[in-house]
C-alpha cells in the first residue's frame, strides 16, 4: 500500500501533465477545453491539499505550491478573460440597440428596401 507521501507524489505527477496541457490549450484560447481540463485537476487538488501535511520532502512541497499557485493564476486569468469578453458583449448589443434607433432615420429597417425600377429612354 502506498504512504500518503507518495500518493502525493504520484498526484503531483499527474497534476503536472494536466497543468503542461492547460497550459497548451490556454496558448490555442481553447476555454472550453481548459474548463474540462480544470475539472479533471479539482479531484487531484482536493487531494494534495489532505494529504500535503503528510509530505516532508522539501522538493515535492515546493511542487505541491507552485501547481496551486499555478492553478489559481490560471483561475484568475481566466476571471479576467470572461470579464473582458461580457464587457465586449455588452458594448457588442450597445452598438446592437443604437444602430437600431437611429436606422429608421436613414431608410434602414428590418424590412428591405423595395427595388426600384428607373426608365432611361
Amino acid at each position: 500500500m502506498e504512504t500518503p507521501a507518495q500518493t502525493c507524489a504520484r498526484l503531483v505527477a499527474a497534476l503536472e501533465e494536466l497543468v503542461a496541457r492547460e497550459a497548451a490549450t490556454l496558448e490555442v484560447r481553447d476555454f472550453a477545453a481548459v474548463v474540462h481540463l480544470q475539472k479533471r485537476c479539482a479531484p487531484l487538488v482536493e487531494m494534495l491539499g489532505a494529504h500535503q501535511a503528510d509530505v516532508t520532502d522539501p522538493a515535492l512541497r515546493e511542487r505541491i505550491r507552485a501547481l496551486i499557485a499555478r492553478r489559481r493564476q490560471t483561475g484568475e486569468w481566466l476571471g479576467e478573460q470572461i470579464e473582458k469578453t461580457k464587457q465586449a458583449l455588452q458594448e457588442t448589443n450597445e452598438s446592437r440597440r443604437r444602430i437600431a434607433q437611429i436606422a429608421p432615420v436613414y431608410g434602414g429597417g428590418s424590412a428591405p428596401a423595395p427595388h426600384q425600377w428607373c426608365a432611361v429612354g
